[in-house]
Order: C-alpha cells, then structure tokens, then sequence
C-alpha cells in the first residue's frame, strides 16, 4: 500500500531526486561505511532502479534490509525508521519536497518546477557519462516536460519556462547522446532545441543551442560550419541582453574552429574576445537558459586551439591551469584536461611528465562511461605509442589497452536505442 513517507523529500533536499545521482552518492557512501565498519561486504550494498521507484512512489512494506539501511543513514543522516517513516507536511498540507533551505539557484538552471531534475541529469552526466542518463533524460522529457508545452495554463507552468525547460533538456539530451558516440541523435536533438527556442522571447537560448552545434561540427570534421554556428550565435546574442558567459563560449567555439583551418591571427584574436567576455561574466546576471562557462573551461578550449596552432608552451600553461581550476568532482571535465595536456607534454617530448599525468588520468577516468573520451584515449595511446622504447610508456601502454577493454565493456552495455529519440 502506497503512502507518503519522507524519503522522497530528503533525496529532494540533497538533490539527489534523479536515480543515477542519488546512485553516485548511494555507491561512494557504501565505500565510506564498509571502511568505517570494517565489514567489506557492506561496499557492494546497491538499490535497484525497481526499488528506487518503489520508494519514491512510498509503496514499502517495511525497512529495507539492514545492510542497506546503514549505507542510507550514513548517505541521508537520517535514521532509518525515520527515512521510511511518515512525511511531514508543510503549512499547506502537502509533502511535495521543495528545495533546501538556503538554496541557491545556480547558473543554467531553470526556474520552475524542472530545476530540481536538471541539476540532478548535469550532475550525473559529469559524474558518469551520458550514456548512463540519456534514457532517464528523454523519458523526463517526453512524460513531464512535453504534456506542459501545450497544457501550460492548465498546470500551472509558465509558458516561458516550460518551453525554457525543453530547450535546455533537449539541448542535454544532445550533449549526452554525442558523448555516447551517437552523433546523429545529437545532431536531432540539437535541431529540435534550435526550433524550440524560437518560441521563447529571450534569443540567448537559441545562441547556447548554436555554441553547441558549433561544438558538435567542430568534432565531426565540419570546421567551416563549426564557424559559421559560432558566429551565427554571436550574431542572434547581438539582439538581445548582454550574456558575457555566452559571449565567451562562442568566441572560443570560433576560435578552435579558426584554429583547426590554421588561421593563427583569427584564433587568437577570437580568444582574446573570450577572455574579454568572460572578465565581465560577474558583473551580469546569468541568463537560465545558458549552460555554465567559466575560467576552467575557457582555459581548457585555449589549450586545445594552441594545441592545434602548434603553440606548445602555452598549450601546457592553459592545459594545467584548467585542471588547477577545475574540482575533483568534474571528473569527465578533468579527465579531457588530462588527455590535453599529456598530449601537449607528448608534443613537447617531455615523456615521463606525460606518462604522470596518464597515470593520473587512468586511475580517476576510470568510473567515466563516454564514447568521446574512449576515442580521445585511443588517440592519446597512439601518441604514447610512438614513444614504447621507454620503460615507463611501455607500462601505462599496458593498462591503457587493460582500461580500453574494460572501458568497451561498460559502454557496450549502455547502447542507446537506434532510430530518432
């Protein structure tokens, strides 16, 4: 028999209320308590999506087994009988968890009743991979957001935000099916968001779609559409507010297109414009509909278009500031920093730092299920591989190919559906 009980609202104040994310944290405080209890057993505890769902929907017969129930009040700080006990109520007489106190809304976000799912699909996606989201992704999309793009008076939902939503979740899906290797279901959802934002009165969503289309030529070889999308972005940023974040991340788009044709003078100058963008980023509210840029992210597209224009030494200084800026927490952020940069030190025949930092890279990558950093690995093992006389490449050349099959493994079992989504 169903019932509200108040673990749906503690998952929901710890944003934790997608399951891939509450499954990040469920997993890693599984590991902090079989430590903690000296019990190795207790690190494989794990809740099934069945029983996710069941708790959600507060159809339980009772406290889940203990093993369980440890790893949860370790996770909630919450016992328990409390966990699976009745919700509380607010003033209203409803036990819709809402945000936490002191929340914070923060850049990307939507406001509405989406911004819960978004931040938890970001936090997930950067943690895991895409491909383990996507699913959950366009089902949110197609079961919550679709019914209120034309019943938005009828729920309550502001027509603005619920198609704000749309655009930035369908821009997700894109993001997520590209870092899974489908590149044409990317392609789709990029285009249907683009539409989408046509139907909103703020033309920064549109110009956020077009950096990531920009994004998604530059990796499939179309470099003049690469810059043609960025500054067409640009241009539709022109007519509307000032979003120096966006401003930014464009002008970088185009200079790593500009980069990857050779043009040097245009790349730089194109960087330039970005730095001068994202000094005034602070200044400026965040638009909701614009996906987060900052000063790691600048640095790590800077390393990349140096990369390419042969600029080593600075390559290797934007390579290394991005990862410095960038927390451990990112970890498929850090581990395309790290591909960078010991492809920058491979460049500059510096080996043993290079094979440092592939170290590095195969130990914290490890957990990340993404197509585009498994093709990035197989370029950086080429690399490597021209260098195999020394002892220590030899090595990591040996547990990267152990990593690959492992890697190919976990990816395998997290095919998307073929056909449009």
């Amino acid at each position: 028999m169903r019932r509200a009980i108040f673990f749906p609202k503690a998952v929901a104040e710890r944003r934790m209320r997608v399951y891939e994310t509450f499954t990040v944290h469920f997993q890693r405080a599984a590991r902090e308590v079989a430590q903690l209890d000296r019990d190795p057993s207790l690190a494989s505890v794990y809740v099934s999506r069945s029983t996710w769902d069941r708790w959600m929907a507060g159809d339980i017969k009772g406290l889940p087994r203990h093993p369980t129930c440890r790893v949860l009040e370790h996770l909630l700080d919450e016992t328990a009988e409390r966990l699976f006990g009745p919700a509380e109520p607010d003033v209203g007489g409803r036990t819709e968890p809402g945000p936490a106190p002191g929340d914070e809304r923060p850049p990307g976000s939507v406001e509405g009743p989406h911004v819960a799912a978004l931040e938890s699909f970001r936090l997930a996606d950067r943690q895991l991979g895409g491909g383990h989201v996507y699913r959950s992704v366009v089902h949110y999309l197609t079961s919550v957001v679709a019914p209120g793009l034309f019943g938005s008076t009828e729920s309550g939902e502001d027509g603005e935000g619920v198609f704000g939503a749309a655009v930035v979740l369908t821009e997700m899906a894109a993001w997520m099916a590209h870092d899974a290797g489908r590149d044409d279901l990317a392609g789709g959802h990029f285009d249907r968001a683009l539409r989408l934002a046509q139907s909103l009165s703020d033309v920064t969503a549109g110009a956020n779609v077009l950096a990531g289309m920009s994004h998604l030529a530059l990796q499939t070889q179309q470099v003049d559409r690469a810059v043609d999308l960025a500054r067409s972005g640009l241009a539709r940023l022109s007519a509307g507010p000032r979003v120096p974040a966006l401003s930014a991340r464009l002008h970088a788009m185009e200079a790593r297109a500009l980069a990857r044709r050779d043009e040097g003078h245009g790349a730089r100058q194109a960087l330039d414009s970005a730095r001068h963008a994202l000094s005034l980023a602070a200044s400026v509210p965040m638009s909701p509909w614009v996906a987060p840029f900052d000063e790691a992210a600048l640095a790590s597209e800077t390393a990349s278009a140096l990369l390419d224009l042969g600029a080593l030494d600075a390559a290797a200084d934007e390579a290394a500031r991005a990862l410095a800026l960038r927390d451990a927490s990112r970890v498929r952020s850090r581990a395309f920093g790290q591909v960078t940069l010991a492809r920058v030190l491979l460049a500059q025949e510096h080996v043993d730092a290079a094979c440092q930092v592939g170290v590095e890279l195969l130990t914290a990558g490890q957990s990340v299920t993404s197509l585009r950093l498994s093709s990035q690995l197989a370029l950086l093992h080429s690399d490597f591989n021209h260098h195999r006389q020394v002892p220590e490449v030899r090595d990591l050349l040996s547990r990267m190919v152990e990593a690959a099959r492992h890697r190919k493994l976990l990816l395998g079992s997290l095919a998307l559906p073929e056909g449009p989504q």
